[in-house]
């Protein structure tokens, strides 16, 4: 008998190795090849680690789909490529591309590269896009490449009207690089700002010798101060690599003269590079404190989904992503969403590649957008990114958020005194685009304590000091908290912020703070009681300012610690959840998003117009799990005292079992499951993990009570078939249906 049981387990583990190395063989077989080529050696650290972060951003999403099971029953492979940042190397690096089994190459990083590599993409019909070049000229003459990052002529634009009519100087000097980037760039900022008036009171080229170039232009911005000469915003259309030398040397110098920068500049790596000099240990961000950037992605302001990007990248990567990381986590989404839309067969690889350059052209509109990491993406006519513009500006170090950012507007019917709001500045027109000036709010809260969990309710109490930092006398404080307490919001009660604990007015930059406390509630879903996880959150939103008008965004650096790891760490330190034993703390997020009132609220705007009411919403969302050891030993401790009588029973002499004992140990397990499921609140309808728990234990019993049915049956009596075959049939079902079910339990929940 043990023998035949030793053969039928390794029968049964052979056929699951089996099963498993098939399964793996398919996987390394059936992979679809996307390529991805980057500056990874050779070439300046600025742009190897602009290189590096490429790989990453891409590498992390098809990491992510891979572990989701792949695309089309296939697993992605992505396949690197170095071109050393060089467009003779890129060139090769095409063409071995183009002859590889890559269906999509993703990449290259500078607009020059791009341009000269996009040749043989076009030659040799492969889909290309980029996450980083935003040159014109190689999309719009290369219908087979397509980007997720905006064009220099749509920066260039954006940036000369936000100087002008934002930050309100009539004035800039111009520092550019020779490179296909730096010339196209420059020249759109310089143009349009001679067209809407603005004086270029100097240009200045980096040519090859840097070190002589910053020396006449740091000689040339002294002149213009000592003369009185006002040179205006320094808008730096270069590589950050390059002009890196001249910031150091104006800021050392004194100068305080404005800088912007196109999206080059827009990278964390930016302030990260003088962190070692004297200067910046006596004062964070002494180099780069105020230079505005452009950028097509700013965390702070960004989603939840935005968030968990950012804590993914953290986690895998031990550093915070830049938007060129997050470009090309886009970069390869959208490769994969234009596999996923399309008929590609795989039996014919330029089929297959013409196929996914098709695929990807549908991607055309707001319906056909797809979901990156912070935002909803599709392209142009030309390929380009149709995404928002985010200005913002170095602070300690951190790029975050200007206080004031330029949205478009989407239906102008919606806009009341349209050529009063232009007068004011309220509204300007950028390029063909009519634009509205929103106030960024920078917010912070730093959670003191949560208790008082309620599972009746979905309510829990919230100690917290919440605080706003903004530019302007708009009433940012002016808040309503959305998921306060469910039974004070349907009687009418509002939480309202009392007086401020402490405020401070300094450069025009209002500061409040305060301390709330409160019962906040968000519904439970109780399915996998007791291995459930839930959501403790607290959420707010302007009492009628839209989102148009006002944004809150995370303050990272009022915060400090804002990923899920850190933050975490101090709340165990400070000891957030104590008052919370049976719950442990999973995950939180500090995030802003977009809620949206359906109604028109009778106003004739909207009637018209399929806009809706949206308002900007601060989020802190805070998972937590059940302790199950806690719980376990509270509740399921009874629950295996019956499993342990129940089959003790099936050791006592037959004739002492009787349907009476039965059945009264089957009525206590009745009353105990009750007692148990009378914690969730009353509106709970469905079934619960816990219930299948107590059904194994109902199938048991029953088994009990069938074997006493047939154990007193003729049959059994007459002695025809001996009892005791019965009961050790008992003794041997009893324990495989158990360990079985529960194994399933553990396979499906934990």
């Amino acid at each position: 008998m043990l023998k035949k049981a030793i053969v039928l387990v390794s029968i049964v583990l052979l056929a699951c190795a089996t099963v498993v190395a098939i399964d793996t063989f398919q996987g390394y077989q059936e992979r679809i090849t996307i390529a991805i080529a980057a500056p990874l050696s050779n070439a300046s650290e600025s742009a190897q680690r602009s290189g590096r972060a490429m790989v990453d951003g891409a590498e992390l999403y098809i990491n992510q789909v891979n572990k989701a099971g792949g695309v089309k029953g296939k697993k992605l492979k992505l396949e690197v490529y170095d071109d050393q940042g060089n467009q003779d190397v890129a060139r090769q690096v095409a063409k071995k591309i183009a002859q590889s089994n890559a269906i999509a190459v993703i990449g290259h990083y500078s607009s020059g590269v791009s341009t000269a590599a996009g040749e043989v993409y076009q030659h040799h019909k492969i889909p290309a896009v980029t996450g980083s070049a935003t040159a014109d000229g190689f999309t719009q003459s290369n219908s087979w490449y397509f980007r997720t990052i905006f064009s220099n002529s749509a920066q260039g634009t954006f940036i000369a009207n936000y100087i002008q009519k934002i930050l309100g100087s009539s004035n800039i000097s111009l520092v550019y690089s020779p490179s296909t980037y730096g010339l196209t760039l420059g020249k759109t900022v310089e143009e349009t700002f001679r067209q809407l008036g603005g004086e270029v009171v100097s240009k200045w080229v980096l040519g090859d010798d840097i070190d002589q170039a910053i020396e006449t232009i740091y000689q040339d911005l002294l002149a213009l101060k000592n003369s009185g000469k006002d040179p205006g915003v320094i808008v730096m259309t270069a590589n950050r690599n390059q002009v890196a030398g001249l910031i150091a040397k104006m800021k050392s110098s004194g100068m305080d003269f404005p800088i912007f920068g196109g999206d080059s500049l827009a990278e964390i790596s930016l302030g990260q590079r003088f962190e070692d000099s004297p200067e910046e240990r006596n004062e964070p961000g002494f180099f780069t404190n105020g230079i505005y950037a452009i950028a097509p992605i700013i965390f702070d302001i960004s989603d939840d989904g935005g968030q968990q990007f950012r804590n993914d990248f953290e986690k895998n990567y031990k550093q915070a992503p830049g938007w060129v990381a997050t470009c090309y986590y886009d970069a390869a989404k959208a490769i994969v969403e234009a596999i996923k839309r399309s008929d590609i067969t795989w039996e014919d690889l330029p089929k297959n590649r013409l196929m996914l350059k098709e695929s990807l052209a549908t991607i055309n509109s707001q319906e056909t957008a797809f979901k990156g990491a912070t935002r909803n993406i599709y392209f142009d006519y030309y390929g380009n990114a149709v995404a928002p513009f985010f200005v913002g500006i170095f602070d300690r170090r951190n790029f975050i958020s200007a206080f004031s950012q330029l949205q478009i507007i989407p239906d102008l019917r919606a806009v009341v005194n349209l050529q009063e709001q232009l007068d004011s500045g309220e509204i300007v027109k950028v390029g063909n685009n009519y634009m509205v000036k929103t106030h960024i709010v920078y917010t912070g809260m730093d959670i003191n304590e949560i208790s008082h969990i309620d599972e009746k309710t979905s309510s829990y109490l919230v100690d917290f000091y919440i605080w706003f930092r903004y530019q302007g006398d708009i009433p940012a404080d002016q808040i309503e908290f959305t998921n306060y307490g469910i039974e004070r919001l349907d009687s009418g009660e509002k939480l309202t912020l009392k007086e401020p604990i402490d405020t401070e007015l300094n450069d025009g930059i209002n500061y409040k703070v305060y301390r709330v406390k409160g019962d906040f509630h968000e519904k439970f879903d109780f399915h996998d009681y007791p291995f459930d996880h839930q959501t403790l959150s607290a959420r707010f939103r302007h009492l009628n300012l839209t989102r148009d008008k006002l944004i809150y965004v995370v303050d990272f650096v009022g915060m400090r610690d804002t990923t899920t790891e850190k933050v975490l760490k101090n709340w165990k330190r400070a000891k957030v959840f104590d008052k919370i034993t049976d719950w442990s703390v999973e995950n939180a997020n500090f995030f802003q998003d977009t809620v949206i009132n359906d109604s028109t609220l009778g106003n004739r705007r909207f009637i018209d117009t399929d806009l809706d009411i949206e308002y900007s919403r601060f989020n802190v969302v805070i998972k937590i799990k059940r302790d199950l050891v806690s719980f376990s030993i509270k509740n399921l401790l009874p629950l295996l005292f019956f499993v342990v009588v129940g089959y003790l029973f099936m050791f006592l002499p037959f004739d002492h079992i009787s349907v009476e004992a039965v059945s009264g140990l089957l009525l206590a397990i009745v009353f105990y499951h009750l007692s148990l499921i009378e914690a969730l609140p009353e509106g709970v309808g469905y079934v619960v993990a816990l219930d299948y728990a107590f059904f194994i234990v109902y199938v048991l019993n029953g088994l009990q009570l069938l074997m006493v049915v047939i154990g007193n049956s003729e049959r059994f009596q007459s002695g025809k078939i001996k009892i005791s075959k019965l009961m050790e049939f008992g003794r041997v079902a009893f324990p495989v249906i158990l360990v079985v079910y529960t194994s399933l339990l553990c396979w499906r929940y934990l």
